[in-house]
């Protein structure tokens, strides 16, 4: 049995599980899945992690992503592409994909993946249920149709 200074200790584990699972990624059907490991998606993972806790603690995405490092989880990785180099895209009120529920509100500032952007994808939980978030690697007419 833990001793009762050890369950804050365990009780922030317990839930950065919870959260952390709630990052799930996944590739589009026109794409199959590479079993590649892909550091803009790691990034993007962490980056997952810390939105979900933040808006967990806070009760809402945080206004810009400096205030992810107000998050008590060490340095934040950095928000940059890998690839193209360039800062990914923060939107707090985020961007509808068709065909996809929740909003895109992180991705890459360019196609830079095989004419792909990987981006967090978040939606409301069930029956009111935390905010999950999903890493998702999206084609270009999918975050940008035509014309937009």
């Amino acid at each position: 049995m833990p001793r009762n200074r050890d369950l804050p200790a365990l009780a922030c584990g317990v839930m950065l599980a919870v959260l952390a699972a709630g990052c799930q990624a996944s590739a589009p059907a026109v794409r199959k899945p590479s079993t590649d490991i892909d550091p803009c998606a790691e990034r993007l993972h962490d980056a997952c992690g810390r939105l979900l806790l933040y808006c967990s603690v806070n009760g809402g995405l945080p206004e810009t992503l400096d205030q992810l490092n107000r998050v008590d989880l060490g340095a934040l990785p950095t928000l940059v592409c890998p690839v193209s180099e360039k800062p990914y895209v923060y939107r707090r009120e985020g961007l509808s994909v068709p065909g996809r529920a929740g909003l895109l509100v992180l991705y890459d500032a360019e196609p830079v993946h095989t004419g792909m952007r990987w981006g967090i994808l978040v939606e409301p939980g069930a029956a009111g249920g935390p905010l999950t978030g999903r890493v998702l690697l999206l084609p270009e007419s999918a975050v940008f149709p035509a014309g937009k």
